[in-house]
């Protein structure tokens, strides 16, 4: 009997996907949206969309750190030929292991990044070439770096105190401690150094092949100059291994010692060019000043004293390059203060504009309040003069004389009506409120007769209008029959 098709046999069977990078099938018991066969494949193609590789560095990338390094040279008076990065390690324990890091780091041959030419090369010198050709530096991180100057002529750096930006980094360069020379990576992970390789044994030379085993030769005589097939190592009188290794030691002892030697000797040439070029300065500027008119001139005493001026030109330099270094950093202080400054002015602005929207709204407000109170007035107004009315009328009312009813032979029965209407009309006219809502005193009018009550939950007070409403108004509808009085 026939199975039916599982869900996995029929994705199987109605199309293969591919991974898209290394194009292997995915399983078929994937999910449907799956585009990858692995992880590796996944985090492949995510690095080339999302990771900035060093190659697409060029010199262009730093020429805010020309800039200010030109300027920095116009301020100086001095050709710089070269500079160098100094920074410390993000990580505070391999601060305190190692100091403050050196870029490039001195007494190392390191990859340099490409000059403005496109030229990709290794150098070992301490510093990144500025002149003649501008060189881009190499450093680990971006931020901002202390730069130290190489100028022309001097052997020794000049530590500025010009810091700048560098915005384009190369992860694979590393911190070096220049004290006991290892490298640390990013994460504050020691590199360890590089065992030496051992040395190659020595091997057997082989026979040549013959020319016949490339293209048909023509027939010669056979040279007796030609090497056996295989020649023993002991034929071929080779040094043995430790002669080999003590051999290969002395050569590179000797190599090191050319180094230094070399290494001295340059820095011997650059000392005897500085002082070349100072002497024939002091020459120029012994040359270029007019003699005094003494009689007794010699050339000591004008060695003499243009060697004091040149001592004091000296000090005097140092001392201006130490205030410049001061002023720089003076200027960065004041600058970072500017920028506090600017912060609390923007801070200020902002509670300024919120503190006159809450000006604006009060002034709605009390605009309001002022707009409420003319009205009160207003009211107030009208009601005084509908009170000047009722005392009037009310006065009319007290001068006019109360009717009298004669006696009739037949009251004697209605007298109590009569007494229950009189003491009613009392009831209402001590049950006039002495006071209306507005805080006016109203005198009690003085009713003779059989009058009405003076107010009742139905009528009201009788004509005073809203000065004789001192109760609430009556409740309508079937919720009255709860608020009925008893």
């Amino acid at each position: 009997m026939l199975q039916p098709a599982t869900s996995d046999e029929l994705l199987a069977t109605s199309y293969e996907r591919k991974c898209r990078t290394c194009k292997n099938p995915i399983e078929a018991r994937a999910r449907l949206n799956k585009w990858y066969c692995k992880a590796s494949c996944r985090a492949f193609v995510w690095s080339r969309a999302n990771r900035e590789f060093s190659s697409t560095i060029t010199v262009a990338d730093f020429e805010n750190i020309r800039e200010q390094i030109k300027q920095f040279e116009v301020r100086m008076k001095q050709r710089v030929m070269g500079y160098a990065l100094i920074k410390a390690h993000p990580i505070y324990e391999v601060v305190t292991k190692i100091g403050k890091s050196t870029f490039p780091p001195k007494g190392r041959k390191t990859k340099r990044s490409p000059d403005e030419t496109g030229k990709i090369c290794f150098s070992s010198t301490p510093y990144f070439s500025f002149a003649p050709c501008f060189e881009g530096p190499r450093v680990p991180v971006v931020g901002h770096f202390q730069v130290k100057v190489w100028f022309e002529g001097e052997a020794e750096p000049f530590l500025t105190g010009l810091h700048v930006e560098v915005r384009k980094a190369f992860p694979a360069v590393q911190f070096d401690d220049e004290k006991t020379g290892q490298r640390y990576t990013l994460k504050g992970e020691v590199i360890p150094p590089k065992a030496p390789k051992p040395p190659k044994p020595p091997t057997e030379r082989k026979k040549r092949k013959p020319a016949t085993a490339l293209r048909p030769q023509p027939d010669r005589e056979a040279s007796t100059e030609r090497v056996a097939e295989v020649v023993p190592a002991a034929a071929a009188q080779r040094a043995p291994d430790a002669e080999l290794v003590a051999q290969v030691k002395k050569l590179g002892e000797e190599q090191v010692r050319l180094t230094n030697e070399r290494t001295d000797l340059l820095a011997t040439i650059s000392r005897e060019r500085a002082l070349r070029q100072e002497s024939e300065q002091k020459l120029l500027r012994a040359t270029s000043m007019p003699k005094p008119p003494a009689k007794d001139d010699s050339s000591s005493v004008l060695q003499a004293a243009l060697g004091d001026k040149v001592t004091k030109l000296e000090k005097s330099l140092s001392e201006l390059r130490g205030r410049v270094t001061e002023l720089e950093k003076g200027n960065a202080s004041l600058t970072k203060e500017r920028d506090d400054l600017t912060t609390e002015r923007d801070a200020l602005k902002a509670l300024v504009v919120e503190q006159k929207l809450g000006h604006a709204t009060l002034a709605r407000q009390l605009n309001t309040l002022e707009d409420r109170a003319t009205i009160a007035a207003r009211e107030r107004t009208e009601l005084t003069a509908k009170l000047a009315a009722v005392e009037h009328q009310r006065d009319e009312l007290a001068a006019k004389p109360a009717p009298q009813a004669a006696p009739a032979p037949t009251a004697a029965p209605t007298a109590p009506a009569a007494t229950a209407d009189a003491a009613s009309a009392d009831e209402g006219a001590v049950s006039t409120p002495p006071t209306g809502p507005t805080g006016i005193v109203i005198p009690r009018l003085a009713f003779g007769g059989n009058l009405p009550p003076a107010s009742s939950p139905k009528t009201g007070p009788p004509g005073l209008g809203i000065l004789g409403q001192n109760h609430r108004p009556p409740i309508r509808g079937s919720a009255n029959r709860n608020h009925k009085r008893r």
